[in-house]
C-alpha cells in the first residue's frame, strides 16, 4: 500500500472507531462530571450499614473472615432489575464455597419510577427493601446503606456496581456494570470453580418487563418538565418522622446560574407507607418562605382535586423564582406542606416542612426518561488490582495481588459458563 493511501486508510479507521465509540458512550450533559470508577485493589474503608431488619452494623466486621460479594441495588434501576438474576445464580453455586452475597440497597437511581421516592430515614429504606424482596423474590440477603450513602460514596459505587471482597477486607474486584461470567471468574480464582453452574433463567424469578417511559405532559395535576433539570438537595425538618407525602424539587439550570428561572415542586404519596390522596378532603397546599429580596410566583398554591374519591398521582407545580440580585442564586428556601395524610389505617391533617437548597443533590440520581440529573456512571466495566488477565465476558480486567488457585484453567471446568 502506498504511503498516502496508507495514511488515508489509517485516518478512515480512526474516524470509524471514534464514531462507534461515541455510539457506545452515554451522553454527558453540559456541566456534568463523569463519576470515578469503582474503588478496587484497596482496603475496604470503614463503613456502616443496616441489616434488612434495621439493625445497625459495622460492615467490615460483618463480612470479616469470608469472601463477600456486594452488589449495589435499588428499586428504580432498570439495569439492576434486569440483571440481578446473575447474582442469584452465582449465589446458588458459590454459597457453599464460603462466599457470602449481599445486595446493598442505596439511594434511588430514578426517583419517581414505579412511584418510589427517596427514603428520608433508615426505617423507610428498610421498608423499600421489604418492597424489593416482595417484587424480586430474592434469596440473597439484603443490607442497607446509611441514609447519607456512606457506602456508595466511599466505594465510588453506582447503582450497578459489584465488588468481591477478600476475607481480610481487601477489594479484589469491582465491576461498574454486572458481568456475570467475569464475576464468576473472579470468585473462581479465589475459591475454585463451583461443581455446578446455575443459569439465571432456571431460577423462575419474576419477569421484570421493559421499564415504561414516564408520562411527562401538562395536565391539571402534572407539569411537563424539559430535559436537563437539576435535582435539588432537600432536607425534611423532622427526618425521623413519617412524611406520608414526599417533596421533590428540581431547578432549571439557569436558576442555579443566574438566580432567575423556574423551580419544579412535586409532591408524591409514598408507596412504602401505602399513602394516597383522599379527594373528599381539602386538597394539599404548599407555602414557600424565601430569603429577603427573592421573589417567587406563586409563593403558595393549592392542588386541584384528583380523580375519584382517592388516588396516588403526584401533584406538581412550576414556581418562577427571581433573585433580588442579578447573578446571585438563592441559598435556600423553606417549604411547608399542608395535606391530609391517608393510608388504609388512618387519615389525618398534617403539616410537614422542608428546606430546599439551591444546590445539586448529587446522589447519582436522575428522573427517568427526561432528566439527566447529576450524570451517569462510565460504561465498561470490570476493574481489578494490578497485574492481571482479561476477565470472561469480553471486558478488560485487572487483578489484585492474590494468587490464582491451582488447576482452574479453562471454560470447560465445572461451574464455568457454558
Amino acid at each position: 500500500m502506498q504511503p498516502p493511501l496508507r495514511i488515508f486508510w489509517n485516518l478512515l479507521c480512526l474516524a470509524t472507531a471514534t464514531a462507534i465509540a461515541g455510539l457506545c458512550l452515554p451522553a454527558i450533559s453540559q456541566g456534568q462530571i463523569r463519576p470515578e470508577r469503582a474503588l478496587v485493589d484497596a482496603p475496604l474503608p470503614a463503613l456502616k450499614a443496616f441489616t434488612s431488619e434495621g439493625k445497625a452494623i459495622d460492615l467490615n466486621e460483618h463480612i470479616k473472615g469470608r469472601y463477600t460479594v456486594l452488589k449495589s441495588a435499588c428499586l428504580t434501576c432498570p439495569e439492576f432489575l434486569k440483571s440481578y438474576g446473575e447474582i442469584e445464580a452465582a449465589h446458588a453455586d458459590y454459597a457453599s464455597h464460603c462466599v457470602d452475597f449481599y445486595y446493598v440497597f442505596q439511594s434511588l437511581r430514578h426517583p419517581e419510577l414505579g412511584g418510589y421516592v427517596q427514603a428520608q430515614n433508615d426505617k423507610e429504606r428498610g421498608l423499600q427493601i421489604v418492597a424489593a424482596k416482595e417484587k424480586l423474590k430474592t434469596t440473597v440477603p439484603w443490607l442497607a446503606d446509611t441514609i447519607d450513602d456512606n457506602i456508595r460514596v466511599a466505594l465510588r459505587a453506582s447503582s450497578q456496581t459489584v465488588y468481591l471482597i477478600s476475607p481480610a477486607g481487601h477489594i479484589l474486584y469491582a465491576g461498574n456494570r454486572l458481568d456475570g461470567p467475569a464475576l464468576r471468574e473472579a470468585i473462581a480464582q479465589e475459591v475454585g470453580y463451583a461443581s455446578t453452574y446455575t443459569a439465571p433463567q432456571s431460577l423462575n424469578l419474576p419477569f421484570i418487563g421493559r421499564t415504561p417511559q414516564m408520562v411527562n405532559v401538562d395536565t391539571e395535576l402534572h407539569v411537563k418538565r424539559p430535559e436537563g433539570m437539576v435535582i435539588l438537595s432537600i432536607k425534611p425538618t423532622d427526618p425521623d418522622k413519617t412524611y406520608y407525602v414526599k417533596l421533590r424539587a428540581e431547578a432549571e439550570p439557569q436558576l442555579l446560574k443566574t438566580g432567575t428561572g423556574r423551580l419544579f415542586l412535586g409532591f408524591y404519596p409514598d408507596p412504602v407507607h401505602k399513602a394516597y390522596w383522599n379527594n373528599l378532603t381539602e386538597p394539599m397546599k404548599y407555602t414557600l418562605t424565601l430569603p429577603e429580596g427573592v421573589k417567587a410566583d406563586p409563593v403558595t398554591a393549592q392542588a386541584k382535586g384528583g380523580p375519584g374519591e382517592k388516588d396516588s398521582q403526584p401533584r406538581q407545580f412550576w414556581v418562577d423564582v427571581e433573585s433580588g440580585k442579578a447573578g446571585k442564586t438563592p441559598d435556600k428556601a423553606k417549604l411547608a406542606l399542608h395535606y391530609f395524610a391517608c393510608t388504609p389505617d388512618m387519615c389525618t391533617a398534617l403539616t410537614h416542612e422542608y428546606t430546599i437548597h439551591f444546590t445539586a443533590e448529587e446522589r447519582n440520581s436522575r428522573t427517568f426518561g427526561f432528566n439527566r440529573g447529576q450524570g451517569r456512571p462510565q460504561r465498561g466495566g470490570v476493574q481489578r488490582g494490578q497485574g492481571a488477565q482479561r476477565g470472561q465476558g469480553g471486558q478488560g480486567a485487572q487483578r489484585g495481588q492474590g494468587q490464582r488457585g491451582q488447576g482452574q484453567g479453562g471454560l470447560n471446568r465445572p461451574g464455568a459458563p457454558r
